[in-house]
């Protein structure tokens, strides 16, 4: 039994040297899915698993010596965006001088201003009064500002939004802020950076990998792996994952001390070895 479970990841290893693909893009899915598939005949968790795909991707994406990757844009979400936020308990009384508070982000494309209705879990929030707020950002290198004056009170549960009209690749927010005497340190303003997200470039020669991988990631098929080689080399369709599985679990049932599990893992056996032929 440890004999066919050793011997089959070195078949499967040995599998892609046979492959005659004239589609690049296919040949290179190929050799991701042989390597991933040894890695899963390997008895690897599914973190490891999971980790492997991960770096994987990473890797067709391109690193780049600076930080990111060649093959990765940066889009606006369609739906609610992700954010960072920075709070800030405002001291300064209205009238007599204002709070300066300031946030950051990247890929930024755009800013809110938030009173938020509590302060905490069991503290409501007060009205602040926000001056100027003041945007300095970077696109494509070059630095550019933009300023929006509001002027007025802001009421819990109540924001502004300031739309960069890009994809800055830095941004540093800050804004003046004050309150009534009676709500010192009581009323919290917030700055939210509204955040784009990542998409892997169209245009990258390995994206029909990463969808595959990425595919292969959130399936909750273990026997996908097979499937996708016999997929793209028909002359493959070996079930390598799927039978070492089975002899692992044929392994397993054969040792138990149960009469009937080990009945179990017989049969199992004989139908793990009968797939092989």
């Amino acid at each position: 039994m440890k004999r066919w479970i050793a011997v089959l990841p070195l078949l499967a290893a040995t599998s892609l040297f046979g492959i005659e693909a004239d589609d690049c893009s296919a040949a290179n899915q190929l050799a991701a899915l042989y390597a991933l598939r040894g890695v899963m005949l390997r008895n690897s968790s599914s973190y490891d698993v999971d980790r492997f795909i991960d770096d994987k991707v990473n890797q067709l994406r391109e690193p780049m010596a600076g930080g990111g990757f060649r093959w990765v844009r940066w889009v606006r979400p369609s739906g609610n965006p992700p954010f960072d936020k920075k709070g800030h308990e405002v001291a300064a009384v209205h009238g007599s001088g204002t709070d300066h508070f300031e946030a950051s982000g990247n890929h930024v494309f755009g800013v809110r201003i938030a009173v938020p209705a509590k302060r905490s879990l069991l503290h409501g929030n007060n009205a602040v009064y926000v001056g100027s707020v003041h945007v300095r950002y970077t696109f494509n290198d070059r630095e550019r500002t933009k300023d929006e004056t509001i002027d007025g009170w802001m009421n819990p549960d109540t924001t502004r939004t300031i739309d960069l009209g890009t994809i800055a690749d830095h941004a540093e927010v800050s804004l003046d802020a004050s309150t009534d005497p009676r709500d010192i340190r009581e009323a919290l303003v917030e700055i939210h950076t509204l955040n784009a997200v990542p998409q892997d470039d169209p245009a990258n020669p390995n994206y029909d990998t990463i969808t595959l991988l990425h595919r292969l990631r959130n399936s909750n098929d273990p026997d996908s792996i097979d499937d996708e080689i016999a997929r793209l080399e028909p002359g493959d369709s070996l079930p390598l994952a799927h039978i070492v599985r089975s002899l692992r679990r044929a392994d397993e049932l054969m040792h138990s001390k149960k009469q009937d599990d080990q009945e179990k893992g017989e049969r199992l056996l004989r139908e793990a070895l009968r797939q092989l032929h």
